[in-house]
């Protein structure tokens, strides 16, 4: 058998086997049905505006009620006035009908009031009683309200500020996420597929008909394919929920940004993926190859972190350090894509270097699995695994 077709069978036949299994299908749904949710509780609770009911047990305190509902209504806000008596007032902060009680000298609730309402109130306060003192004064009509409404401040920026933001943060967080997931799972698929065939001696009987390097290229293809299918699903309904809900638009550069980051993906997955088919060759058992898989695990939970922090500031130094290093590329550069930090030799220069990087390594791996995965009995170290394939 050729080797393009050997690997080829291979690759079928790891994408079969894993599509069939129960545990595959319902990870996934439940991973959709998250997305979806997340999505559209995100837009519920960050798209709602904050509502007050505020009662008014003192006629006194009616125009400053009224002030501070038309200060909220122009910050996207809301205080609904209620007229209340003495008993209803104390009825409604007990239950909790009432957010607070405003009379003519205090502002009354059960527990400590939202800054926010406290705020609107206050300054609701400050302008009628600056009005009834320019009153007093014999101030009023066009000059009183040009005292008490004096033209607002020009809010400017030195950089230019993306009305998308808050948008483009959520987007990159579930990119992040999403990667992170991926390359742990089917990583630890490869591992575990290697040391299952070793305990079961089935890759006695495979490597009878085909080379390790063959098993090893169609092992790791066809994980890479079904995971890029299932992230590709993930975007697909992720992005869907987001314009369908207003979340995020959803134009070019995000459709792009999305693109760019599966082909991330495919370079991390098939760095890692190497790396973790050698994990698994090393050991003879499935209870060991926890300890065996621990440095890889450590090195994508510690990419996981610096890509928050790369995002906290994408143009620092930490964020072009880790652009250059394969093992964190693939989960920092993405954000920075999507957010438009990262120049456009940037990515180029920093995905040849992690597909390089991969490239490079699958022969060292296809040499260690070779040297191992026909070993049984006891864990090998890394040194013995390469020795043997020489030998």
């Amino acid at each position: 058998m050729r080797g393009r077709e050997a690997v080829g069978l291979v690759a079928r036949r790891e994408v079969r086997e894993r599509t069939r299994e129960k545990s595959f299908l319902v990870s996934t749904g439940i991973n959709v049905v998250i997305i979806v949710a997340v999505v559209i509780l995100s837009t519920v609770i960050g798209g709602g505006s904050d509502s007050y009911v505020v009662g008014v047990a003192d006629p006194g305190a009616q125009p400053v009620a009224e002030a501070a509902a038309r200060a909220a209504r122009a910050a996207d806000a809301e205080i609904v006035v209620r007229e209340v008596g003495p008993a209803e007032a104390s009825a409604g902060l007990e239950d909790g009908s009432l957010d607070a009680v405003l009379t003519g000298s205090e502002l009354r609730s059960q527990e400590d009031p939202d800054d926010e309402l406290v705020a609107f109130v206050q300054a609701a306060n400050r302008e009628v009683r600056a009005a009834e003192a320019l009153d007093q004064a014999g101030v009023s009509g066009a000059e009183a309200q040009r005292a008490l409404s004096p033209p607002p401040l020009e809010v400017a920026t030195v950089e230019a500020v993306d009305p998308d933001e808050d948008s483009l943060a959520g987007f990159t967080f579930f990119v992040v996420i999403a990667l992170y997931g991926q390359l742990l799972t089917y990583g630890y698929w490869v591992a575990a597929g290697v040391v299952e065939e070793k305990a079961s001696r089935v890759v006695e009987v495979v490597l009878s008909a085909i080379r390790p390097a063959h098993l090893l290229a169609g092992k790791v293809i066809g994980l890479g394919l079904l995971g890029l299918a299932n992230l590709l699903l993930i975007a697909v309904v992720g992005l869907g929920t987001a314009a369908a809900t207003g979340a995020l638009d959803v134009d070019g550069e995000i459709l792009t940004a999305t693109g760019l980051a599966l082909a991330w993906f495919l370079v991390g997955y098939a760095f890692y993926a190497c790396a973790f088919a050698v994990a698994g060759a090393l050991v003879p058992r499935q209870e060991e190859l926890q300890s065996s898989m621990t440095p890889l695990t450590l090195v994508i939970l510690v990419s996981f972190f610096l890509a928050f922090a790369v995002q906290s500031n994408p143009d620092g130094t930490l964020a072009h350090v880790t652009a250059f290093i394969p093992m964190t590329a693939p989960m920092t550069m993405p954000p920075r894509i999507a957010t438009g930090d990262a120049a456009s030799w940037e990515i180029v220069a920093s995905f040849v270097v992690t597909l390089g990087s991969a490239v490079l390594l699958i022969p060292l791996a296809a040499r260690v699995y070779a040297g191992g995965v026909m070993r049984t009995g006891s864990a090998l170290k890394l040194r013995d695994a390469w020795r043997a394939a020489r030998a």
